[in-house]
């Protein structure tokens, strides 16, 4: 398994089992530097999925009680079954300061690491203008959460809803991988 960690507060912030894929814009051309996952509701106490109650309308047999006293969570957001965001408010310019600080300070990092290549670095510079572009575009439809660190410099995880469970957009290079 693969562990997504902040590269700034080394605080969890996804796995690969959420099966993490590259953001696409609204025309269907992947964003770079950005990728993505689906959340779901689930049991806190089991952290199985949910039973959205079609029943027997496509072929699963009989239609089951639902029980109301199970708690339901979001799988990423939880802080027992997730990863424990935590949410914080943004205004538009806000958000456009914190990315432009955000940026430099991560190609500063990048740059520190010695794990990271030069052409990574660049690739990383290059992408910046257009992943932070989207990013600004899709600001009235953003949730923004941090991690439990709560680091104003910190790695954040962008929220939209597309359905009735959100996708967690993230900054490719400012999360360190680490297999476990």
């Amino acid at each position: 398994m693969i562990i997504y960690k902040c590269r700034f507060t080394g605080d969890e912030m996804l796995s690969d089992a959420f099966k993490p894929t590259p953001v696409k814009d609204e025309n269907g051309n992947e964003v770079e530097g950005l990728i993505e996952i689906q959340s779901m509701k689930v049991n806190k106490d089991s952290g199985a999925s949910v039973d959205v109650g079609g029943g027997n309308h496509f072929g699963g047999g009989e239609a089951e009680e639902v029980d109301d006293t199970v708690e339901m969570v979001n799988n990423v957001i939880d802080d027992q079954i997730g990863f424990a965001y935590q949410e914080v408010p943004f205004g538009k310019k806000d958000f456009k300061e914190f990315l432009q600080s955000y940026c430099k300070a991560l190609r500063q990092k990048l740059k520190e690491d010695d794990k990271v290549t030069g052409p990574e670095v660049k690739a990383f510079t290059q992408a910046a203008p257009g992943f932070c572009k989207f990013l600004l575009s899709k600001f009235d439809d953003l949730q923004f959460f941090t991690t439990p660190a709560m680091d104003p410099e910190g790695s954040m995880a962008f929220a939209y809803y597309e359905d009735v469970n959100p996708k967690f957009m993230y900054i490719k290079a400012g999360l360190r991988e680490e297999k476990c």
